[in-house]
């Protein structure tokens, strides 16, 4: 008899301590029913029930026009969507993006808007979905044409861009920086463009293909200075960027900036060893040449851009290596002596190579008078390192 009363004691303990939480939540539908907007948000804040924020919500889309500018209803707005269900987004996305978008532009209050980005972002994250990245898109790019100061909306956008963007949002970000607009605001829109570059490849290029030098050096800061991107992602935009940089130099007088920007994109693909960007080097040999006849280059430098012409051309290079050579050889023989380290880096550069194709003016080298010993040493060392 004892045990029955024990057991029924404990179901009634049980049944009872189950119904509050029910009750709680029957009591804060009653609380939102009944009460004045700050009950309703009393009500959605203090129940953290999806039904709920879900209606508020309603309440809110159904009289903003009434109440555009009203901070109460703003402040319902906030609680329904920070609280809104995330089921709901991944049963159906189109009508949680209606139900938001129609909050966003229904209310005229900073907090909503910032609120439906958060919101949006965090939605996106479990299950995709294209028109939220368009929704940013089209606001960031209103904020920008209408111009003034850069409001927390518009952070807000620039960041989220960042986790929901795509191609079609790096025309948007890199308009901030085309139009000089937001300059603090423009590290954030750098950080955004660089986590979508891998969606973006097709609009970097596009970009890359209209850019003049200043832009070429954003690009390059953006995404091949970018230590947080694959190397392969680095490379293929390098390799962009050096082929739009030389047809530049064909366009215009060159610059020491232009050729400094140059190597320092060869830099990068010789480190990666990218060498699908091996006929690309071997023209840029000439255009390294070239910017160090114009003194636009020192020889140090000069020697860098052979060494990495030679990483990435291989056989290619052989041929023009070879014959560079072969002036430089007749310039010491005329009396016009070349840069000992320009001459060296060829040497070395086609020591490497081992083609038996250069063996004739490696040859050349160990005859021609009055070239350093070091020079000599170094020819004879390339030929016994030729495969034949």
């Amino acid at each position: 008899m004892k045990k029955f009363f024990f057991a029924a004691a404990l179901s009634a303990a049980i049944c009872m301590s189950l119904s509050k939480p029910a009750a709680a939540q029957q009591n804060a539908h009653v609380q939102f029913v009944k009460g004045n907007i700050s009950d309703k948000i009393s009500a959605v804040k203090s129940s953290g029930d999806g039904e709920l924020a879900k209606k508020a919500v309603d309440f809110v889309i159904e009289n903003s026009k009434l109440l555009k500018n009203d901070r109460d209803l703003a402040a319902l707005a906030v609680a329904g969507i920070l609280s809104y269900p995330a089921q709901e987004h991944q049963n159906d996305p189109a009508a949680v993006y209606n139900d938001f978008s129609a909050v966003f532009y229904g209310l005229d209050d900073m907090n909503v808007r910032v609120s439906v980005l958060d919101k949006a972002r965090s939605l996106f994250a479990q299950k995709p979905y294209a028109q939220w990245t368009a929704f940013v898109n089209s606001y960031l790019s209103q904020k920008i044409s209408s111009g003034g100061a850069a409001d927390e909306s518009v952070k807000k956008s620039i960041s989220a861009l960042g986790d929901i963007g795509d191609g079609s949002s790096f025309a948007v970000l890199y308009a901030i920086l085309r139009q000089n607009i937001w300059t603090d605001l423009q590290p954030a829109a750098n950080d955004s463009m660089s986590k979508i570059a891998d969606k973006s490849l097709n609009e970097i290029f596009d970009a890359a293909d209209k850019a003049e030098l200043v832009e070429l050096k954003q690009l390059s800061s953006i995404f091949v200075k970018n230590d947080k991107l694959s190397a392969a992602l680095r490379s293929e935009i390098a390799e962009k960027l050096l082929n739009r940089s030389m047809i530049l130099s064909g366009n215009s007088s060159s610059s020491q900036d232009l050729a400094i920007f140059q190597l320092e994109e060869a830099k990068v693909l010789a480190e990666n060893k990218w060498t699908r960007a091996g006929s690309l080097a071997k023209d840029y040999f000439a255009v390294a040449k070239s910017a160090y006849t114009g003194k636009f280059l020192t020889s140090e430098q000069f020697s860098q851009a052979i060494s990495c012409v030679e990483l990435l051309a291989s056989r290619q290079a052989v041929a023009p290596l070879s014959e560079y050579l072969d002036q430089m050889n007749k310039a010491q023989e005329a009396g016009n002596s070349p840069d000992k380290a320009v001459v060296l880096a060829v040497i070395n550069a086609l020591a490497n190579l081992g083609d038996k194709s250069s063996f004739d003016c490696l040859l050349y080298v160990t005859y021609v008078k009055d070239y350093p010993e070091e020079v000599a040493v170094a020819a004879r060392n390339a030929l016994t390192r030729l495969k034949w």
